[in-house]
C-alpha cells in the first residue's frame, strides 16, 4: 500500500466535513450532535494520521510530485494543472497544519458549543473549508494552484472572522481583512502571470520548474522572455510582485493592519489563522519558491528589512494593549517578521524552524487566551483579571510554557528558533559587510531591529502573564471564574508539551559547542527533490546573493554563543522589567508615564487613519477625476460619434419607405441627375 496514493485524501477529508456541515446548515435542522463538530474532528484527525504517514514515508527518502488533473492546455505553449508536491518541507507543514486544526476543532467544543452559540454548522463548515484550503496550498505543485488556494484561505478567513455578523465589529473586521489582503494579492496575481509569460510554466519542482529555468538563465544556459530587462532585474520585479501577496497574508508592514482587527472572530479561529493557516501561508510561499528568491539579492535584502522592521514595529505596539488577544495579535505580526528576516538573510532552515515552533506556542497561547476568556465570561481586558493561576492551574502552566517560548527563554522552543534567526542575520550581515556589499549593512540593520524586538517581546509577554494570572483578582468575574472542561484542557496540554520540546530538533549553539548531531531539522531539509533542498539554497545564496558567513572575535562558535547570549539577556531583561512593574498585588499601568508615546502606540502609529486617508483623501479624488475624464472625454467622444451616426441613419432611413412607386421615382431622378452631370462634364471637355 503506497502512502502517496492517499495523499489527495489529506485535502479531501476536511473538504468532506465542510460539505456535511453545509448540508446541515442549509437544512436548518439539528441533524448532528455538537453542532456538527464531530465530522470536523474526525476529518482533521484522519488528515493528521495521513500526514504523519506521509512524513514517515518522506523520511525514508521518497518524494511525490505528480500532476493530478490538466484543466487547460495551449499546445506548444503551457498547461494549467492541479498536482501534488510532497517533500520534506510540505510533509512537515502538513503535520503542523493538521495537528493544530484537529486541536482547534476539539477546543471549539468547549469554546463554542458550551456557550450556547447559534450557527455552529456554519462555523464548523468554515473551519473545514479553511483547513482544506490551507492543506491544498501546502501540497500545491505549481504557483497558479498555490494562488487559487491562497485566495480560498483569504475567503475562509473573511467568513470566520465575521462569524458573529449580527454584531458591529466582526463584519467590519472581516471586510478589512479581505480588502487589505486582496490589495497584496493583486500584485501576487500579476506575479503569477509574469512567471507564466517569462518561463511558460509555474511548476515548483522538476527539470522544467521555473526556479530551475531562472537559475539556468542567469548562468547563460537558457533564455527567457524578460521584456527588455536584464534577467536578474526582471526576476527581482517578479519576486517583488509575488511578495505583495506574502506581505498581505503574513501581515507584514505596511499591510499588517487587518490582523489586530481579526480578533473580532472566535478565539479558536484566531489560533488557526495565526498559527497554521492564513498568516503562515505567506512565509510558507517564500520558503516554497526559495530557489527563485535566492537568485535575487535585492529581493532578499528587502525581505530581510521588512521582516526586521516589522518585528520591532509590532513589538512596540504590544507593550500598551489592554486586551489579551490584542497583545497576541501584535506578537504574531512581530514573530512572522522574524521569519521574513531569516528568509531574507539566507536562513531558509531558521525560517522554517521558527515557523514550526511558532505554530505550536502561538496556537497554545491563543487557545490559552480562549480558556481565560471562557473563565472571564468573554471579557478580554487583562486589567479585569488577576490571580487566575490559583483557579486555572492547567491553563496557567501551559500558558506559561507558551509565554516562555514566545519570549525566547532557554530552553523553551522559541529560544532555539529565534536564536537561529538572529544568528543567520548576524553572520550573513557580517559576511556581506566584510565583502563591501551594501546588502550586508542592510542585513545588520535588520538584525539590530530584530535583536531590539527581543526585549520588547519579553516585556509585553510577561506583562500579559502577570496581569492575567498573578496579583489580586481585580473583578468579581476573576474571583469566581467559569470552569473549563477537558476539551479545553486537552489541546492545551498537547501544545504545552510541544512548546517545551519542539526546539530540541535543531539546537545549533549546542551542536557547535559539542559537535553532537542534534541539528535534526538541518538534516531533514537537506534532502528532497533536486533543487528543493537547503543545501542547494545555500549554494544559490552564496553564488548569486554573495551571502557568505562572517564571524565575530572568537570564531564561528563564539559568534553563535554571543548571539544566543545577547538575545537571551535581552529577553530576560524584558521579563525582569515586567516582573518588577506588574508582578505585584495591585499593578498600575506604568506605560501611562509614556504620555503621548503611549497614545501613539495604543493607536497603532495611526496606521489605520493613514490608510483611510489614502483611500478617501487620495485614491477617491483621483478615482473621481478619472471617472469625470471617462464620462466627459472618453464617453463624450464615443457618444458624439454615435450621435452623428444615429442622426444620419435616422434621416437616410426615411428614404426606405417600402413603396415601389417611390423607388421608381428615385431611380428615374437619379438617372436624370447622372445624365445631366455627365453631359455637362462632356461639354467642358
Amino acid at each position: 500500500m503506497a502512502a502517496f496514493d492517499y495523499a489527495p485524501a489529506i485535502v479531501l477529508l476536511p473538504f468532506l466535513s465542510f460539505l456535511v456541515s453545509v448540508g446541515v446548515a442549509v437544512s436548518g435542522r439539528d441533524l448532528l450532535p455538537k453542532g456538527g463538530a464531530l465530522p470536523g474532528i474526525a476529518a482533521t484527525a484522519g488528515s493528521f494520521l495521513l500526514s504523519v504517514w506521509m512524513f514517515l514515508t518522506v523520511s525514508g527518502g521518497q518524494y511525490y510530485d505528480e500532476t493530478i488533473y490538466t484543466w487547460a492546455a495551449v499546445e506548444g505553449s503551457f498547461e494549467l494543472t492541479f498536482g501534488l508536491l510532497i517533500d520534506p518541507l510540505s510533509a512537515m507543514m502538513l503535520v503542523i497544519v493538521t495537528l493544530i486544526a484537529t486541536l482547534v476543532h476539539v477546543f471549539s467544543l468547549g469554546y463554542m458549543n458550551d456557550d450556547g452559540q447559534t450557527g455552529l454548522p456554519r462555523y464548523y463548515a468554515g473551519l473545514g473549508l479553511f483547513t482544506a484550503s490551507m492543506l491544498g496550498f501546502v501540497v500545491a505543485d505549481n504557483l497558479l494552484m498555490a494562488f487559487m488556494f491562497f485566495e480560498l484561505v483569504g475567503l475562509c478567513s473573511y467568513l470566520l472572522i465575521g462569524f458573529w455578523f449580527r454584531e458591529a465589529g466582526p463584519p467590519s473586521a472581516a471586510k478589512k481583512a479581505f480588502l487589505v489582503t486582496r490589495f497584496g494579492d493583486y500584485f501576487f496575481l500579476i506575479g503569477v502571470v509574469a512567471v507564466f509569460a517569462t518561463f511558460g510554466t509555474s511548476q515548483f519542482a522538476g527539470a522544467e520548474a521555473f526556479p530551475v529555468l531562472a537559475e539556468e538563465v542567469l548562468l547563460g544556459e537558457a533564455s527567457a522572455n524578460t521584456f527588455g530587462f536584464a534577467p536578474q532585474t526582471w526576476f527581482t520585479i517578479v519576486g517583488l510582485l509575488v511578495l505583495g501577496g506574502v506581505v498581505g497574508k503574513s501581515a507584514q508592514f505596511p499591510l499588517h493592519t487587518w490582523l489586530p482587527d481579526a480578533m473580532e472572530g472566535p478565539t479558536p479561529v484566531s489560533a488557526l489563522i495565526h498559527a497554521a493557516t492564513m498568516v503562515a501561508a505567506g512565509v510558507y510561499l517564500v520558503a516554497r519558491m526559495y530557489g527563485f528568491y535566492a537568485l535575487t539579492p535585492t529581493t532578499l535584502a528587502i525581505i530581510a528589512f521588512i521582516g526586521g522592521f516589522t518585528a520591532l514595529f509590532a513589538a512596540t505596539m504590544g507593550v500598551v494593549k489592554r486586551e489579551i488577544k490584542q497583545v497576541l495579535a501584535y506578537s504574531t505580526i512581530s514573530q512572522y517578521g522574524y521569519m521574513m528576516l531569516a528568509l531574507g538573510s539566507g536562513g531558509y532552515i531558521a525560517a522554517t524552524f521558527h515557523l514550526m515552533t511558532h505554530a505550536f506556542f502561538k496556537a497554545l497561547l491563543f487557545l490559552g487566551a480562549g480558556s481565560v476568556i471562557i473563565a472571564m465570561h468573554h471579557n478580554e481586558d487583562m486589567w479585569d483579571m488577576g490571580n487566575l493561576k490559583e483557579k486555572m492551574p492547567v491553563t496557567y502552566a501551559t500558558f506559561l510554557a507558551g509565554s516562555l517560548a514566545l519570549a525566547g527563554i532557554f530552553p523553551f522552543s522559541g529560544f532555539w528558533s529565534k536564536d537561529e534567526v538572529l544568528y543567520e542575520a548576524l553572520v550573513h550581515g557580517l559576511g556581506g559587510l566584510g565583502g563591501g556589499e551594501a546588502e550586508g549593512a542592510l542585513l545588520l540593520g535588520a538584525w539590530a531591529m530584530g535583536l531590539l524586538a527581543v526585549f520588547f517581546t519579553g516585556f509585553y509577554t510577561f506583562r500579559m502573564v502577570f496581569l492575567t494570572f498573578h496579583g489580586e483578582s481585580r473583578s468579581d468575574t476573576a474571583r469566581n471564574p467559569h470552569g473549563v472542561g477537558w476539551n479545553v484542557k486537552g489541546p492545551l496540554a498537547v501544545l504545552g508539551v510541544l512548546a517545551v520540546v519542539a526546539g530540541f530538533v535543531n539546537m545549533v549553539p549546542v551542536a557547535k559547542l559539542t559537535g553532537a548531531e542534534i541539528e535534526f531539522l538541518h538534516k531533514w531539509l537537506e534532502h528532497g527533490p533536486a533543487g528543493l533542498t537547503s543545501e542547494h539554497y545555500t549554494e544559490l545564496t552564496h553564488e548569486f546573493a554573495h551571502y557568505t558567513a562572517g564571524t565575530l572575535a572568537g570564531g564561528e562558535l563564539g559568534t553563535a554563543l554571543i548571539s544566543g547570549g545577547v538575545s537571551l539577556a535581552l529577553a530576560l531583561a524584558g521579563v525582569g522589567l515586567a516582573h518588577v512593574l506588574y508582578n505585584v498585588p495591585e499593578p498600575t499601568e506604568h506605560t501611562d508615564k509614556l504620555g503621548g508615546i503611549k497614545t501613539l502606540l495604543y493607536n497603532n502609529y495611526y496606521q489605520d487613519e493613514y490608510q483611510v486617508w489614502l483611500a478617501t483623501g487620495l485614491t477617491l479624488p483621483v478615482s473621481r477625476a478619472a471617472d469625470k475624464f471617462d464620462q466627459g472625454v472618453v464617453d463624450g467622444v464615443v457618444n458624439g460619434v454615435s450621435s452623428v451616426s444615429l442622426f444620419s441613419g435616422s434621416r437616410v432611413k426615411q428614404l426606405q419607405t417600402g413603396v415601389v412607386s417611390n423607388y421608381a421615382m428615385l431611380l428615374t431622378l437619379g438617372l436624370t441627375v447622372l445624365l445631366v452631370v455627365f453631359g455637362l462634364l462632356g461639354g467642358w471637355f
